[in-house]
């Protein structure tokens, strides 16, 4: 049996570090999966100096891990997308597509406040009462829910990268990240001409 040391991920985000005796690394990650831990490496450390050639059309382990990975980003951030839809459509109703012409004028009277020393949080808010359009509001709301949490507001726009542009989103990040004085950071936010 080989010694492995892996580095795994539980369910509540916790780093798990173990050192375990397995005939092979494959069946290192289905009990790693099995009890519900997603691997991040995974490293024999008492290698024989016999190297063995890679047979051709055999996945590595390293490939294995990295597919099993990939598949638990992509199901997280779909479903964050799917949650927020399925909130959406419940207290809308129906799905109202949020325009340009929504976004700029969000655009505007947000840098129109930041320009008048506001914080976000009192921007937004602000913002929020002058919004018609129900499904961008819906989105602001939820910034603005963000903000006070305390995360930052580019943070959850990222949540949003089909009502607003990766572009404008790191525009905002820019200017939330940078110690700009409030008079330079609405600068950033004029994104449409």
């Amino acid at each position: 049996m080989a010694t492995y040391i892996y580095k795994a991920v539980d369910k509540s985000g916790n780093v798990v570090r173990n050192k375990v005796e397995e005939p092979n690394r494959f069946i290192l990650l289905k009990k790693l999966k099995a009890n519900n831990l997603l691997p991040i490496s995974v490293k024999q450390i008492n290698m024989k100096n016999t190297a063995k050639k890679q047979k051709r059309n055999i996945e590595t382990s390293d490939s294995i891990l990295k597919n099993v990975r990939r598949e638990e980003l992509v199901k997280n951030k779909k479903s964050k997308t799917d949650k927020f839809m399925v909130k959406l459509n419940e207290t809308l109703g129906t799905t109202v597509k949020v325009t340009t012409r929504d976004i700029v004028v969000f655009t505007q009277n947000f840098f129109l406040l930041k320009k008048a020393n506001f914080n976000n949080i009192h921007a937004l808010s602000t913002v929020l009462e002058t919004t018609e359009n129900p499904t961008l509001r819906a989105i602001v709301e939820d910034i603005l829910l963000g903000v006070e949490a305390g995360e930052n507001m580019y943070v959850t726009m990222e949540y949003y990268e089909g009502i607003f542009n990766p572009i404008y989103i790191n525009m905002i990040k820019v200017g939330e990240l940078s110690r700009i004085p409030n008079k330079f950071i609405g600068t950033s936010y004029k994104v449409f001409g």
